[in-house]
């Protein structure tokens, strides 16, 4: 009996994965099908393939410039995303550590950030940025997700660092390194499947980020991808087809970025779920 139910656990588990992978990649798959299409086979043929593959829609979106509003959030997420690793991986390790007085205080003030909401500090952040005098510029971009990133990533990293053998970081200083090299040759190659995890989630949150762009960021030239394809879908309203192409190239980065680190990622995931 007992064999029966494990069989029928396992059973219920696997058919909830294909459930939520087909509810998760059927509207994917959908797009990047339609985006072949001619807007007249979209809403006569919607469920079909294309019976002419019409890669003229890409290069359209191409040269409407997708590849701008790319750039502009490659930029963005690059520089948010290493920024905020690095504070995050110092703070991590100052509080997994060392013993200071008043460091549950500054832990729990940075583990506070997780329950701030972005929306309330829009009107501060407006006059901060304002009165600093980089409004409308990639840092008035940058510096806020750096700022609402390092809560979640400094707690993923300490978590992680707690669970890390103290022999390594002892050896180190029997051998008569610092701190600081012992924080950089030792601490961070055991933190690499973790920053991996941290600097992909952060990426995917910073690559799909519109409130602060759409906020802070009035020059068409400055704008990210989010605020570029909701320009993109208005310019082009009876041209669908050419909108899912370009859809479907905006995707493209972060999939790629997720192939090159899946293993490190789910690495990282599965150890910090472990060790926390």
């Amino acid at each position: 009996m007992g064999k029966n139910n494990n069989h029928l656990s396992v059973l219920f588990t696997y058919l909830l994965f294909v459930v939520l992978c087909i509810v998760a990649l059927y509207p994917l798959i959908w797009i990047a099908i339609n985006s072949f299409k001619t807007d007249i086979q979209l809403f006569e043929h919607s469920w079909s393939l294309p019976k002419e593959w019409h890669w003229e829609n890409y290069v359209r979106a191409w040269k409407f410039g997708i590849a701008k509003y790319i750039l502009n959030s490659i930029i963005v997420t690059i520089s948010a995303v290493l920024i905020n690793v690095s504070i995050s991986l110092m703070a991590a390790f100052a509080l997994s550590r060392f013993q200071f007085k008043g460091k549950n205080f500054f832990l729990y003030f940075i583990l506070g950030g997780l329950m701030l909401a972005p929306e309330v500090s829009l009107i501060p952040l407006f006059r901060i940025l304002t009165s600093l005098k980089i409004y409308n510029t990639y840092l008035a971009m940058i510096l806020p997700n750096v700022a609402f990133g390092i809560p979640f990533t400094t707690f993923l990293v300490r978590s992680y660092m707690l669970g890390l053998p103290r022999d390594y970081e002892e050896a180190a200083y029997i051998d008569g390194a610092n701190t600081i090299k012992m924080f950089w040759y030792v601490v961070i190659p055991l933190c690499r499947p973790i920053i991996a995890s941290a600097m992909l989630l952060d990426a995917m949150r910073v690559w799909n980020e519109f409130m602060f762009a759409l906020t802070f960021v009035i020059n068409d030239n400055l704008k990210t991808l989010p605020l570029g394809l909701m320009s993109f879908a208005g310019a082009l309203r009876e041209q669908w087809t050419v909108v899912m192409a370009g859809i479907v190239i905006s995707s493209i980065p972060m999939i790629a970025l997720y192939l090159l680190t899946q293993k490190q990622f789910i690495r990282g995931l599965a150890a910090g779920g472990i060790k926390g």
